[in-house]
């Protein structure tokens, strides 16, 4: 009894960590990405990595700063060639946050976690949250 429990328990964690490495995105629709990760579209749109973190400038939570600062994320585009995009979230410039490309625009709605005064976070905690919309 105890072995197919046991194998029970292992195939729920290999199914669930198959499940969670499927990234994809439809177009129109918000989806996330960690650091490091990428997504694919099942429309004929390129595969989208999140593959830096630029700079983070923002001003961190609960302080007073001069300027609010931003978060400039870099992502690869492939469908064919590699192809680089940075975009930036600024408060009060949403132009910076959306760039066309091809016969795409890509939009960077939210990059978590936000800034705390004295706390750094690590690369791998990143998260972007994105839409890509068809022209």
């Amino acid at each position: 009894m105890k072995y197919y429990l046991l194998l029970f328990s292992l195939a729920l964690l290999f199914g669930a960590a198959k499940c969670g490495n499927q990234n994809d995105y439809q177009l129109g629709q918000l989806f996330r990405l960690q650091l490091g990760e990428s997504a694919r579209c099942h429309c004929p749109g390129p595969t989208i990595q999140f593959t830096a973190i630029k700079e983070d400038s923002r001003c961190p939570e609960f302080t007073n700063c001069i300027w609010e600062g931003q978060a400039v994320i870099q992502f690869s585009l492939e469908k064919g060639e590699r192809q680089y995009v940075d975009l930036t979230l600024r408060a009060g410039h949403p132009e910076l946050a959306s760039k066309k490309v091809g016969d795409y625009i890509y939009r960077l709605e939210k990059v978590s976690p936000y800034p705390q005064a004295g706390k750094a976070h690590q690369p791998e905690e990143y998260v972007v949250e994105m839409v890509v919309e068809g022209i």
